[in-house]
């Protein structure tokens, strides 16, 4: 009977030894599978046999059994990397909004505002040395031609980037519904390969590897019950429960608006509430499809945009890090910039023209491509008027188009000003208005040198009210005192700055992340050197329990047919 129960005990080595070198081999085929987590056989001592009696007891070992295949593996460091990884995503999704603001304003060392700016200011000295000259007068409205055209360019190029992230935010819900649906089908895959009591250990790492991508979209926590099965929350909100899954849709950001915003699909709550600042104080800077949100904004900049409607907190300034829509920000300051631009040149150069049109009203600058109300009904086309108009019908006639052109100085934003179609006609530089009224000489420069000390003069940004009693709203930016240049230089300064905290701290996060990935693959990755050293433990016992068995078949062969 002692050479039976020594065969059952090399049995249970032979089948270990097979089961461990079958875990080994596993583990080296998916030595470059993505998300693989090595695997390793847990095995004990079986049960002991008392043999003898009056207190002389023998115990004899009757093998060794196999307990489980584990995986190796760190939950807190994938919490940690969880966590850590909708940070960085979301603050690499709001550096790389940055990079592309940078690119389409193309400063300091681009084709950019501020060098056409510098022509603009170096043809207007020109000009007041001879303001009557073609040449000069010519030149001077090409220079304001390529300035406006470049702003509106920008204000092009921005709203395009808009329409770009509001792609990227309905492909990001799409994945991130995907992402769901698959942790919800392992769930089901672990729950129904552990019913027996083994461990469905790819099946885990197929669900971690979603779990990892899912946290770098939002924000999420979860626990396994013990079915097998893990419970997710995403952003606060249960999301996996069961055979229940909660996904996202989209709806209108705003009524009229192209834009879209993930609601939950259960409740049609907003997944983001977006009304105080994002920082790391209150950890809520988590995910790229909240930096995407923040980035986008909720609707195209345009004549009616209030800083309201870009402040995340409307209590504190746009200005407030973490407290606006980037790219609404962006648009509205370059709007209210050229919107002072154009009305400070309007303003200035509303004298009289030269050669054909002299002693006539000079026609405004800038005009809007598209007014977003009805014009009066009083207000003519001035360039529908013959020649030979009266100059003082001509000048009624242009007082009232100047009224109107007040009337709507909202719809004066970069994107929708051109130069007056008038002054790029044949011709047309004779209606600049540089000549004062009270003065008969052509030559008169006191309109051009009246707009250079305006350039030079530092004015409120944002302009202050003309009532003493009303303050400015509390979501406006920064108050400035600065000229129109450096109010420009500052908006770019401050762009860059900016651009260097959010790079920074993308930089920070994406060092942390691969350090704790890194703790996690010295634990969990697939050594190849390690893996072979257990193929060779695991075939010499395996070859030792054959041998064993090849001796105990000799014996026993010998026991009942030789003797």
């Amino acid at each position: 009977m002692s050479s039976i129960a020594s065969l059952g005990r090399m049995v249970s080595g032979l089948t270990t030894a097979q089961k461990g070198l079958q875990v080994t081999g596993h583990n080296i085929t998916n030595v470059n599978t993505k998300g693989y987590i090595r695997q390793q056989l847990l095995q004990h001592e079986s049960f002991y046999l008392n043999i003898g009696g009056n207190g002389k007891l023998l115990q004899v070992g009757t093998g060794v059994t196999p307990t489980e295949i584990r995986q190796i593996r760190d939950e807190l460091a994938d919490k940690r990397y969880r966590t850590e990884n909708a940070v960085l995503n979301f603050y690499q999704t709001k550096n790389g909004s940055i990079q592309e603001v940078e690119s389409i304003l193309d400063e300091p060392y681009g084709e950019g505002i501020s060098k056409m700016l510098e022509n603009f200011w170096a043809q207007t000295q020109k000009l007041s040395t001879s303001p009557s000259e073609v040449e000069e007068r010519s030149s001077f409205i090409q220079a304001a031609n390529v300035l406006i055209k470049k702003a509106n360019q920008i204000s092009d190029a921005l709203a395009t980037y808009q329409d770009n992230l509001n792609t990227e935010v309905k492909n990001s819900v799409n994945h991130i519904n995907a992402l769901l649906k698959g942790i919800q089908e392992c769930n089901e895959a672990v729950n129904k390969g552990e019913l027996n009591g083994d461990r469905a250990n790819d099946y885990r790492d197929q669900r971690n590897l979603l779990l990892d991508e899912l946290s770098g979209y939002m924000e999420i926590d979860y626990y396994e019950e013990p079915d097998g099965r893990v419970v997710v929350k995403a952003e606060g909100q249960e999301v996996i429960n069961k055979q229940f899954i909660t996904t996202l849709e989209l709806e209108q950001t705003v009524a009229g608006s192209s834009f879209v915003k993930p609601v939950w699909s259960n409740t049609k709550a907003d997944v983001f509430k977006f009304n105080e600042t994002i920082t790391p104080a209150k950890e809520n800077d988590t995910g790229k499809l909240k930096g995407l949100l923040a980035a986008r904004g909720d609707q195209y900049v345009n004549a009616g945009t209030t800083w309201d409607d870009i402040a995340l907190n409307n209590n504190l300034s746009v200005d407030t890090a973490g407290n606006s829509y980037f790219i609404p920000k962006i648009n509205k300051k370059l709007n209210d910039f050229v919107n002072e631009l154009v009305t400070m040149c309007n303003d200035s150069f509303d004298g009289q023209g030269i050669g054909t049109h002299v002693s006539k009203t000079g026609v405004p600058m800038f005009v809007p491509i598209k007014a977003s109300r009805p014009p009066l009904a009083t207000v003519p086309p001035t360039e529908g008027l013959a020649p030979n108009t009266s100059s003082a019908t001509y000048d009624a006639e242009m007082v009232l188009y100047k009224n109107y052109l007040n009337n709507i100085s909202d719809c004066m934003i970069s994107g929708n000003i051109k130069i007056n179609p008038e002054l790029l006609e044949e011709g047309g530089y004779n209606k600049l208005g540089t000549v004062d009224p009270t003065s008969t000489d052509v030559g008169n420069n006191s309109k051009v040198m009246a707009f250079l000390a305006e350039w030079n003069t530092t004015r409120d940004w944002p302009e202050k009210s003309a009532d003493p009693t009303v303050s400015p709203i509390p979501s406006s930016p920064y108050a400035k005192k600065v000229n129109i240049m450096s109010y420009y230089a500052e908006f770019v300064t401050e762009i860059g700055l900016e651009g260097s905290i959010y790079k920074q701290k993308a930089s920070e996060k994406e060092t942390t992340v691969m350090n704790i990935d890194n703790e996690r693959q010295s634990m969990g990755a697939v050594s190849q050197d390690e893996e072979f050293t257990n193929m060779l433990k695991y075939q010499y016992a395996y070859n030792a329990s054959a041998r064993m068995i090849t001796m105990l078949d000799g014996m026993m062969d010998t026991i009942i047919n030789k003797m």
